[in-house]
């Protein structure tokens, strides 16, 4: 599986969002997201967007490493840090 992929499954497993909640939260059919980790097919951009929405989560957060932030003072990546942990 490639990275985007991998990522967006780790993301879904870490947050507890089942493959077919994701796909109605992002708004695209079920069986598009299947196919495409099913087949290792990568997203479109506009996909890959959507399912950032799905995620609860930006495109730079989804390409940003785990715990990496980016131009934020102490005070706004602690307050990332806790929002992170939500369910």
């Amino acid at each position: 599986m490639n990275y985007t992929l991998e990522k967006i499954e780790t993301i879904r497993k870490k947050k507890g969002i089942s493959r077919y909640r994701l796909a109605s939260d992002a708004k695209i059919p079920q069986t598009t997201l299947s196919n495409m980790l099913k087949n290792n097919t990568m997203p479109t951009l506009s996909t890959l967007q959507k399912i950032c929405e799905g995620l609860g989560i930006t495109m730079a957060q989804f390409f940003v490493e785990e715990g990496t932030r980016i131009d934020l003072t102490d005070q706004q990546k602690e307050l990332l840090s806790l929002w992170d942990s939500l369910p």
